[in-house]
């Protein structure tokens, strides 16, 4: 199956899968060519180096994958002493963190809106064909890879039905990725898409103009979590096809510049923390399980320690002038200061993170409106994500090359690249208040309603939002396209007459300027 590179095997457990990978974690590696042009001379040799890197973020990938999933470094927690009280707790804040990026990020589906003066009736056919591709869909899917392992792959194809010319999926970046040019620019070489079944490889090789079969072998690589990944090799190019898409059709997105997960950086904050909570719950089965101290004790000969953990009560007999004397040992966990340390951990993962506190201590119920915004951590997380957009729309344009010559080759619809551009819908209710006045006063000054709108952060789609507000804005502040008739006075100076709708009934009315 495409995307899918690593088998389930019973673990050894005696194996230690984890090993220290998580003190390796500093993002994944971009992955560069030998050479500019591929051939069938150079491929097999040009795959096979590539793959040696790839492999490495493999690791990566995987170890992160699972971490999400809550295969975590705490199941594998040993003690030296007390053995038999052994909790492994697993609190996944790295799903926490995941499921909040993705759904922050793409809050509803990503659009293209018009730049300039496009007609928008054709941004509202591209944003038809956008929705018929599945790339709306596919978008979500690439979120959540970007956020959980720090890049992403989208699969782009010509489709021969004119109502979706063009299919996009997602594929899993563990199976998928693209090599590009070491020159300035980083341009893409080429992409490589795996598929690996028992011990036989299937690889596909992509340039702008060749599609390259390959076949080989595969084997175990070094296991670092339960759940061990399989290194393709290739031996042979088995066949030669046109790439009649015209383009390399895997695209690589990113989280940000380093290739990092959302989670990543913080992986041993999160590890402390299950290892605290861990040990708390080992604290009150300790406490429970408390050790007995007999001083001075005389116990009958049938008395032994099993016989007292299993009575509950014993009765006891001095030895001569020794007072007999039966203790429990029992020193609890202090719980106030545990949950101090583990708050400060959290706090700490979710500020590295660019995530909103919730615990908000210190924050003053007379602190609203943009205070509260900053206070909390809601701005960071809109700055974090806006940095997001930024990479996204920059793989994404790839993507929009792909689309509009395939539109343009089937004379669906013709359209330039510098006529939209992608949107994302934020929040456009929060702070409300705040941004329409910004927007009347914007008015007031003479800006037209789209800049307006956009610099105010009113809309996401301030071209579309005015145009279906038009009649209502003309009702407000008058048609800027009125006829303005201007009368020639002696000194040269003219009066301005302007003909405006009444905003009571609608009918038009002459004033002067």
């Amino acid at each position: 199956m495409a995307g899918e590179i690593s088998k389930t095997e019973p673990r050894n457990d005696n194996e230690k899968p984890y090993g220290n990978m998580s003190d390796f974690l500093f993002g994944r590696r971009d992955i560069f060519a030998t050479y500019d042009e591929i051939t069938e001379q150079n491929v097999v040799f040009e795959v096979n180096t590539a793959l040696m890197y790839h492999y490495q973020n493999v690791l990566e990938e995987n170890y992160l994958y699972w971490y999400r999933r809550g295969i975590q470094p705490v199941l594998h927690r040993t003690k030296e002493y007390n053995e038999w009280i052994l909790n492994k707790v697993v609190e996944n804040h790295a799903e926490e963190i995941v499921t909040f990026k993705n759904g922050y990020f793409i809050m509803e589906p990503a659009f293209y809106s018009s730049r300039g003066s496009a007609d928008q009736d054709d941004i509202d056919k591209l944003n038809e064909y956008l929705y018929r591709s599945g790339k709306q869909q596919a978008d979500n899917i690439l979120a959540d890879w970007f956020h959980m392992v720090g890049k992403a792959a989208l699969f782009v194809e010509s489709n021969g039905d004119a109502d979706i010319p063009v299919k996009a999926y997602a594929l899993d970046p563990r199976s998928a990725f693209v090599v590009r040019s070491m020159r300035p620019g980083n341009k893409p070489v080429y992409a490589i898409n795996i598929v690996i079944s028992d011990e036989k490889s299937l690889i596909d090789v992509y340039t702008k103009d060749k599609v390259f079969r390959l076949s080989g072998g595969s084997a175990p690589a070094e296991r670092v979590t339960d759940y061990p990944v399989y290194e393709a090799t290739a031996i042979q190019l088995d066949k030669v096809e046109n790439n009649e898409l015209g383009y390399i059709p895997i695209i690589e997105y990113r989280y940000n510049s380093v290739n990092m997960g959302a989670f990543e950086g913080v992986v041993k904050l999160l590890d402390a923390i299950n290892d605290i909570q861990s040990n708390r719950v080992d604290g009150v089965a300790q406490f429970i399980q408390s050790l007995g101290v007999a001083i001075n004790c005389n116990f009958d000969e049938s008395v032994t320690a099993e016989t007292i953990k299993k009575s509950g009560l014993i009765a006891l007999s001095s030895i001569g002038e020794n007072k007999a004397d039966f203790k429990i040992l029992s020193e609890e966990l202090n719980q106030d200061q545990t949950q101090t340390l583990c708050d400060n951990l959290y706090d700490q993962a979710l500020r590295i993170c660019a995530m909103p506190s919730i615990n908000s201590k210190g924050t003053s119920a007379s602190v609203t409106g943009t205070a509260t915004i900053f206070n909390n951590g809601w701005e960071q997380a809109a700055a974090s994500a806006r940095n997001t957009e930024d990479l996204f729309r920059e793989s994404n344009r790839y993507f929009d090359e792909i689309l509009i010559d395939v539109l343009r080759r089937k004379k669906l619809l013709d359209v330039k690249l510098i006529d939209f551009e992608l949107n994302f819908i934020r929040n456009e209710t929060a702070n409300v208040q705040s941004k329409a006045q910004a927007a009347q006063t914007m008015l007031a000054m003479g800006m037209a309603p789209e800049l307006a709108f956009k610099k105010s952060g009113l809309s996401n789609d301030p071209v579309s939002d005015v145009k279906m507000s038009e009649k209502y804005l003309k009702l407000i502040w008058g048609d800027p396209d009125a006829a303005i008739e201007a009368e020639e006075a002696g000194n040269g100076q003219g009066e301005a007459i302007i003909v405006e709708e009444d905003n009571n009934n609608g009918e038009n009315a002459e004033g002067g300027v």
